[in-house]
């Protein structure tokens, strides 16, 4: 009788698995991809993107989570947040030789911004919100106050939200980015760093880098008007670019070297689990190991479910990178930096370039000045170098003026750029006399300013 009734419980346990297995089958997906890249200038771009997804979810808080983390869940559901996206930069990407990044792009520093549903307290959910993600990313963000926060009018736009969210947007661009960051982030994967593309995330690498990034972001879409049922996503990606070049004077790259860890097997829960090499700027004299990937789209595929790799790239016929006399710029590029001198006045300027011979290009800027950058909108002058009238540039403007100790100035202004021009913007801005207790410990280094935004409205693309 004993035996029976352990024969009995032993396939009611199996059952149960079964069952649990068929329902995230059915309802989670966990995809995770590793993108390498060769850069122009012979540095290597690594990609990370784990995908977890709910196909589809009746519209109220998650009780049961399988894949996807309770973590970020309970943030949504509890906040009423419909999208969210967080990051932590160090380092400034190179546009003008590396193009754009495979990501969203992001400041340096930690850049947030959320659409929360509007019932009469979105500033009160968006300080529960920073407070939140400051625990759980061990993070500063709950320096996030209204002094810095903004509401975007024409960035951040989406045709998914509806009118009762309001989005908000604020950043640190003086905080920085460590290893107390990256280990609360991999533990919302599903497989932690125990199997998978995962394990690569080595910290002493991904930091030992010219610029590294990595994000959240996440959303609950509405299937229908109703919005009775809705799909649930969460992105997470690290981005890195290394330079072999600096350590041998050659691109040869092994993928175990890289990363300084070995990929021995897949993660049991993902759907997916691939690695990809971009095989652009690699010229012709290469050899790829191991030689049975796929190719698409100039791009060789590595699929992690059939077999445990180590891959490598060599060239043999190069016993030294030559670098290129005039990198390839992209379409859309911009610069911004301060002018004048002293500790009283100064100014600001953006240089926006559309290398485009034939076509204009719509664009927005978005730029969030402190309070303490006392703005003069009067002196806001846009230029055009080359043969086009400059009163055609600006589509569109919004302007809130900043007040003092309780919020930042912000500047937007959506722009047609013409064919084959430089658009510059400038203005000028006085700095206000601060209390001493208003100045940082380190006040001898200065404050640092956000980044400002530039979005292809029409590309799809954010700078």
């Amino acid at each position: 009788m004993y035996i029976d009734y352990m024969r009995l419980l032993t396939s009611f346990v199996l059952l149960c698995i079964s069952a649990t297995q068929a329902q995230l089958s059915n309802n989670e997906e966990y995809k995770e991809n590793l993108k390498l890249s060769h850069l122009s200038d012979g540095k290597l771009l690594a990609h990370f993107e784990f995908k977890t997804k709910i196909n589809r979810v009746k519209t109220m808080p998650l009780v049961d989570y399988g894949l996807y983390p309770k973590a970020i869940g309970q943030v949504l559901d509890s906040l009423s947040v419909s999208e969210m996206h967080l990051s932590f930069t160090q380092g400034r990407w190179n546009y003008e030789e590396w193009g754009y990044p495979p990501t969203l792009a992001s400041g340096t520093g930690v850049e947030l911004w959320a659409w929360i549903k509007d019932f009469g307290e979105v500033d009160t959910a968006w300080k529960a919100l920073t407070n939140t993600l400051s625990g759980l990313f061990c993070a500063s963000l709950n320096f996030i106050d209204e002094t810095i926060t903004t509401e975007p009018r024409l960035s951040f736009q989406s045709s998914q939200h509806k009118k009762d969210e309001q989005l908000r947007y604020g950043s640190l661009p003086h905080e920085n980015v460590c290893t107390e960051n990256l280990t609360p982030w991999i533990k919302l994967l599903p497989c932690k760093s125990k199997s998978g593309i995962s394990v690569l995330l080595n910290p002493h690498k991904i930091y030992n880098s010219h610029f590294h990034t990595m994000a959240v972001h996440a959303k609950s879409i509405c299937l229908n008007e109703l919005c009775s049922e809705r799909e649930v996503e969460l992105i997470q990606t690290i981005t890195s670019v290394m330079d072999p070049v600096r350590e041998t004077s050659r691109r040869d790259w092994l993928l175990s070297t890289v990363f300084d860890r070995q990929l021995k097997n897949v993660c049991p829960l993902a759907k997916e689990s691939k690695i990809f090499i971009d095989l652009e700027n690699t010229g012709d004299h290469y050899e790829l190991k191991p030689a049975n990937q796929q190719l698409s789209n100039n791009t060789a595929v590595y699929d992690l479910s059939q077999e445990a790799l180590d891959t490598s790239m060599t060239w043999q016929h190069e016993n030294s990178f030559q670098y290129p006399l005039e990198p390839k710029r992209p379409i859309v590029y911009a610069e911004r930096y301060f002018t004048g001198y002293g500790q009283e006045r100064g100014g600001l300027k953006m240089t926006i370039h559309n290398e485009h011979k034939t076509e204009s290009i719509s664009v927005i800027y978005y730029d969030s000045i402190p309070w303490y950058l006392k703005v003069y909108i009067h002196t806001l002058q846009i230029d055009v170098i080359g043969d086009h009238n400059s009163k055609e540039v600006v589509q569109k403007m919004y302007y809130q003026p900043a007040i003092d100790r309780g919020r930042p100035s912000t500047l937007e202004c959506q722009l047609l750029l013409p064919p084959n021009s430089i658009v510059t913007l400038s203005m000028d801005f006085d700095k206000v006399f601060l209390k001493y207790t208003e100045h940082r410990p380190d006040a001898n280094r200065g404050f640092d300013i956000g980044s400002a935004v530039l979005s292809f409205k029409d590309l799809g693309k954010d700078m």
